[in-house]
């Protein structure tokens, strides 16, 4: 029989209650400066996020010292550094994005440089324009998913507010004038809210279609759409069949495609008719517009009304606010006067930029008017869909299986060449 040494006991019970406090500590919730590391799943705090950090101490030696620095060890320091940079919350600290960061700093910074003089504003709004579609391309063709459009709009909104009601000499606006852009600016911000809170509602969730699981080999769980079997039809349709007779036959290629079950071949769901997969959300969504990265979250059933009724509020506000601001800080002109009210319209800005109050005032109204652009094109793009009684999903589907896009950009090519 053994004997247990003098002692011994006591690491043990230590050792034991030391187990006993890290379980307490664990299951103890996280003050508003608390957070989990992801690297090593530890509590850690605020305060320690200056310490403790193994790969930004080696890259500083081997910069001071001028030795090769493993592309590993800065890969784990700005892991680290993302990781850290936090804002204390109720319930544990909350993670900052530094994409959604970034457009809080190179928004005024932008706006701020245009006031300098025409020719500055001129090339950063072309210069922010180029960005704003380059990124927007970039984020389409990796498929990434990203909180920084929607982070540009929101830091645009609060900046355009701003200076609007303290830069603006609002004594030459009348009270009534006022009222009506902060209601239109508040409801299509309420809109475009609810658009974004509503998006989880077409996410496909449940089990469509009449057949059971277990005969089709493969499939997780149901959803909704026809990508899969319209694909198939449309191949077999292009083999023996032309564009024109395509359209003729749609009625016959609706009909074959409800005689099997529609399967999303991405994440091998039974889906419902017109829902479709997202790549950027991953899953499928009932009928799919398109995805917005400005909201960063799907247009589909439930949503697409406070869609479009958010961009049309959108525009009034934006039209609206230029408007006050250009015929305030410049010298405006009457166009008409409906019901005794006047409708004015600039007419010279040409000194706009003696001062920075108006200059700012004045870039703030033409990047206004740069997003009513977009917003209308937008606009009109949907209302020719909604006409054709489409989606803009479809369109593309359609157009790309017709061949169209693919042979005018072959015309564009040769034309260039």
């Amino acid at each position: 029989m053994f004997l247990m040494p003098a002692g011994s006991g006591d690491i043990v019970s230590s050792d034991r209650r030391v187990e006993h406090e890290e379980a307490i500590l664990a299951k103890r919730a996280l003050c508003c400066c608390e957070y989990v590391a992801e690297k090593d799943q530890q509590r850690s705090h605020l305060l320690g996020c200056c310490c403790n950090c193994e790969d930004f101490d080696l890259v500083c030696t081997r910069l001071v010292t001028c030795r090769p620095i493993d592309r590993r060890n800065i890969n784990g320091m700005l892991i680290a550094f993302q990781d850290r940079l936090r804002l204390p919350w109720r319930g544990g600290a909350k993670r900052i994005s530094p994409a959604a960061v970034a457009p809080a700093f190179i928004v005024p910074l932008m706006l701020g440089l245009a006031t300098l003089n025409s020719k500055t504003a001129v090339v950063l709004m072309l210069t922010l324009v180029g960005f704003t579609g380059w990124g927007m391309q970039v984020a389409k063709r990796t498929a990434t998913r990203t909180n920084f459009f929607l982070s540009w709009v929101v830091f645009s909104v609060v900046y355009m507010i701003i200076i609007f009601e303290f830069q603006v000499p609002l004594l030459e606006l009348s009270p009534e004038e006022n009222y009506a852009l902060m209601f239109f600016s508040c409801a299509a911000l309420y809109c475009l809210y609810s658009t974004k809170a509503l998006s989880s509602l077409n996410l496909v969730s449940a089990q469509y279609g009449t057949t059971p699981k277990d005969e089709l080999p493969g499939i997780a769980e149901a959803s909704s759409g026809e990508e899969q079997a319209e694909a198939q039809i449309t191949l077999q349709m292009d083999s023996v069949l032309d564009v024109d007779e395509m359209v003729d036959d749609s009625s016959e290629r609706v009909d074959l495609m409800h005689g099997q079950p529609n399967i999303c071949e991405s994440c091998r769901k039974v889906t419902p008719r017109r829902a479709y997969h997202c790549p950027i959300c991953g899953t499928c969504v009932k009928r799919r517009d398109h995805h917005s990265y400005w909201l960063n979250c799907c247009i589909g059933e439930r949503n697409y009304v406070w869609y479009i009724c958010g961009l049309i509020l959108s525009e009034i506000a934006l039209l609206l606010g230029a408007n006050l601001t250009l015929t305030s800080i410049c010298h405006p002109f009457m166009v008409v006067r409906p019901l005794g009210y006047p409708v004015l319209l600039p007419d010279d800005c040409s000194e706009v930029f003696e001062s920075f109050e108006l200059g700012i005032s004045f870039v703030v109204a033409c990047y206004a008017l740069l997003i009513s652009g977009y917003i209308a094109f937008i606009l009109a793009r949907q209302a020719y869909l909604w006409w054709k009684g489409s989606t803009l999903h479809e369109y593309k589907r359609s157009t790309h299986a017709a061949g169209r896009g693919n042979r005018i950009w072959s015309l564009w090519r040769a034309i260039i060449k």
